[in-house]
């Protein structure tokens, strides 16, 4: 019966409450009562002067400079290593020609390797970073050439991408070209 106590009295205390105590909140109806509102400053009340309107300041725009570029070391230089000068091949040979510079090439340089007959380019091609050690090499099959004449001249510059003017050029060289029945 002790055990039951507590929970008994705790049970009519409940029942007490919800006899005695008027409804909650939530079940009374609303009610519209009139809530004062603080009074509003109307822009004819205060002394406000407008601030001026200023006239906008066109300013040119700005006029791009070009930026120069680094000029070439006036020791750098461009050896051609091969093939020899004056040296015969077949039109049906593959030819590697290769080079040296004494720089490193900058960021934007490249080399032009051109390969002439008379002012005719027969072939030409470009490199931008050394591929045969610290040198430079284009493998050319000349059976891709097409030649008329026994005698062509390569070349090697060094120019700015996309800008066509040497900034250093190679030698010229010649080599002779036989034609095989």
């Amino acid at each position: 019966m002790f055990s039951i106590a507590p929970l008994l009295v705790l049970l009519l205390a409940i029942v007490a409450l919800n006899w005695f105590m008027p409804p909650s909140l939530a079940t009374q109806t609303p009610s519209r009562e009139a809530t004062a509102v603080p009074p509003q400053i109307s822009a004819s009340t205060t002394n406000h002067t407008p601030s001026p309107i200023l006239q906008a300041t066109i300013l040119p725009s700005p006029t791009p400079t070009a930026t120069p570029l680094p000029a070439v070391v006036p020791e750098a230089s461009i050896t051609l290593l091969g093939p020899p000068a004056e040296g015969n091949f077949s039109v049906n040979d593959r030819i590697a020609f290769y080079w040296a510079y004494s720089e490193d090439l900058l960021p934007g340089q490249e080399f032009l390797f051109t390969l002439r007959e008379n002012a005719e380019i027969l072939a030409a091609s470009s490199l931008r970073a050394p591929n045969f050690g610290t040198a430079y090499q284009i493998v050319l099959d000349m059976t891709d050439v097409v030649t008329e004449g026994e005698t062509a001249v390569w070349q090697v510059q060094l120019q700015w991408q996309n800008i066509d003017q040497p900034l250093l050029a190679s030698e010229n060289r010649t080599l002779s070209l036989m034609k095989t029945q």
